[in-house]
């Protein structure tokens, strides 16, 4: 094979040639086949979807482009800065903690690619040396501390992500002055170490015009550990941080074309004039969070663009009313997305919108004892409120989602809550700590696809009314350590196609029921160590394509009835340490094209290639990974 390209068939072992310049390994084996896949190669790119692959890069001195996205080791290797012809860098979701220095010295690099490493600290000090860079994405990098001295000085970047404002000289929001060419989204994050409006206003947002995203943050703790001890010092330093917030707020105006605006923890007592004259006609997203002094907000509801807006932790806020949707007849007209979370002394919610809200979130609100009828909301998820506002849900007819989480105390769900819920597709029990019954609350929903629960302690039960679900599909019971069994309850829900438990500590058993469901396509079991047996009326499930069993310890064998699944094309088991063996009936599936066993060291022994008792039963099978080890491919 001839010129810079060479096509590698999976689990072919082929030779690489060396006169390939592109390689990308989609294939965890190709990686591994011979000692170093690309020894003796003059590769211009390296492309890697294996986060466990660590490429020898000391050779590749003419390389253009290297990803290594989803790598998962901690550092990269020092001889990277030996890159010299590198233009393209992706260590995207990684696991890297700090980058070497050296990788300041790659002169011809334009695009550096660090977003969501969750867990990088420091970049380089002398990043301001990368005069080519273009494209450093540093977004999601939560962990960062700091930005290098300096980073003003790379003119060219068009994406940066993120900037971190810092004391010292080289580390000012002035460094962002002459970056007028970034865009996408931009996070400037410790505002509190902004010494105030003029050098706020060496920021130059206004001249960044290409940003579509802006997240202004201060720390929530900057001033609080000040005068401790001594309260009118406390007061004193409160209020020229609350002066210093407001001045750098108001100094920093983006751009009027801005599409999505968040700001978190502010701590003036009033937003800057830019924001309550709208003077950003085009914001599509709002997010206000810890803005703990502001109890007036700006007439959001004039903005005709405005799609999302996110309240949070807003403690002075006591209404929502005509102040917010101003003076127009049809405030909010183009939003879909309302939510108000951890607004600990919101009392009353006043509305007069007309506009097509679709989803509404309302979470840890307290006070709030009622919500205003918005017949257009279709989503609707109520976490961690008082019971009060709970009975609201009755007055929602038209919504097809409801979430309800965390009311720790309710044992039962108030009466006639669900009765008039016709359209509900979808419904979900989260956190309900003390929930024992729903009485007859699912008696009426007709149109339910979805029924999940998650960290329901107390349910011991399929509730009452599960059986008129004629339109469900997914059943999912997550966390709920009381359940223990499934009970009869399933047979006439002929629609079921995915039916999961997860986390079920007591569940000792699985009804005979289950044979009913002739349309359930996904059955999956994990963390029931109580479970000792699958029905044997397994073998009626004639739709069944996929079977996942992990952490079931109380398993010590499997129905050989399991050999009448015929549509049965994927089999998961894991980290059951007592199966002994899989049933012989498993030679049957000829529909099987996966199996995947971890962490079985009885199976293990069993299914060895060859040699293992079980092998001549599942030699069929195209696929087989044991611990994550591919021991045959449908290739082979």
């Amino acid at each position: 094979m001839t010129g810079e390209c060479c096509l590698i068939e999976k689990n072919r072992r082929p030779r690489i040639p060396k006169t390939v310049r592109h390689i990308t390994f989609l294939d965890r084996s190709l990686c591994y086949y011979d000692n170093d896949p690309v020894k003796g190669k003059s590769l211009r790119s390296l492309v890697s979807f294996q986060d466990d692959y660590y490429p020898n890069m000391s050779a590749q001195k003419k390389l253009r482009t290297l990803n290594l996205s989803n790598f998962w080791f901690r550092k990269l290797p020092e001889p990277i800065g030996n890159l010299q012809h590198l233009r393209y860098l992706d260590v995207s979701f990684s696991s890297i903690q700090k980058l070497p220095e050296s990788i300041s010295s790659l002169q011809n690099l334009q695009t550096l690619n660090l977003s969501n490493c969750s867990r990088l600290y420091m970049l380089p000090k002398r990043m301001k040396d990368m005069k080519s860079l273009m494209y450093l994405d540093l977004t999601g990098c939560d962990a960062l501390q700091c930005m290098p001295s300096g980073m003003g000085q790379l003119a060219c970047l068009r994406k940066l992500g993120m900037f971190i404002v810092g004391r010292e000289a080289g580390h000012h929001i002035g460094e962002l002055q002459r970056l007028n060419y970034i865009g996408g989204e931009l996070s400037i994050k410790d505002l509190g170490n902004v010494q105030g409006f003029t050098d706020a206003q060496n920021a130059n947002l206004m001249r960044k015009t290409n940003l579509q995203s802006l997240s202004l943050s201060w720390r929530e703790d900057d001033s609080s550990k000040i005068g401790e001890s001594l309260s009118w010092r406390e007061d004193n330093n409160s209020k020229i941080s609350e002066a210093n917030s407001e001045d750098v707020l108001c100094a920093l105006e983006p751009h009027s074309n801005m599409k999505k605006l968040e700001i978190s923890g502010y701590r003036g007592s009033k937003f800057p004039y830019w924001m309550m004259e709208l003077r950003l006609p085009n914001l599509v997203e709002i997010s206000l969070e810890s803005c703990m002094n502001c109890e007036h907000l700006p007439p959001f509801g004039k903005l005709q663009f405005l799609k999302s807006l996110q309240l949070k932790k807003m403690d002075a806020v006591k209404c929502i009313g005509s102040e917010m949707y101003g003076d127009g007849e049809n405030p909010f007209p183009s939003l879909q997305r309302l939510t108000f979370g951890e607004m600990m002394n919101l009392e009353e919610w006043e509305t007069n919108t007309k506009g097509g809200i679709h989803e509404l979130q309302i979470r840890n609100c307290p006070k709030l004892v009622e919500l205003p009828v918005i017949p257009s909301v279709k989503e609707l998820t109520i976490e961690d409120c008082s019971v009060t506002l709970l009975r609201s849900v009755v007055n929602f007819t038209s919504i097809t989602s409801l979430q309800i989480e965390r009311f720790d105390e309710l044992t039962v769900l108030p009466d006639g809550l669900l009765q008039n819920h016709t359209c509900l597709q979808s419904l979900l029990f989260g956190g309900m700590r003390s929930l024992r019954s729903l009485s007859n609350q699912l008696n009426n929903l007709s149109s339910l696809k979805s029924l999940r629960f998650m960290f329901c302690d107390k349910l011991e039960s399929l509730p009452e009314g599960v059986q008129n679900l004629n339109s469900l599909e997914s059943l999912r019971f997550m966390f709920c350590d009381k359940l223990e069994s499934l009970p009869e309850g399933v047979q006439n829900l002929n629609s079921l196609e995915a039916l999961v438990i997860l986390e079920c500590q007591e569940l000792t058993s699985i009804s005979e029921g289950l044979q009913h469901l002739t349309a359930l396509k996904d059955f999956h079991l994990a963390g029931c160590p109580k479970l000792n047996s699958l029905p044997e009326s397994i073998q009626h499930l004639t739709s069944l394509r996929s079977l996942v069993i992990f952490s079931c310890d109380g398993l010590s064998s499997l129905p050989n009835q399991i050999r009448h699944v015929t549509s049965l094309s994927r089999l998961c088991i894991g980290y059951c340490s007592n199966l002994m063996s899989l049933p012989e009936g498993i030679r049957n599936l000829e529909m099987l094209r996966e199996l995947e066993i971890t962490k079985c060291p009885n199976l293990e022994r069993r299914c060895k290639r060859e040699k293992g008792k079980d092998w001549p039963n599942i030699a069929h099978i195209p696929t087989i990974i044991i611990n994550d080890q591919l021991i045959q491919s449908s290739e082979t």
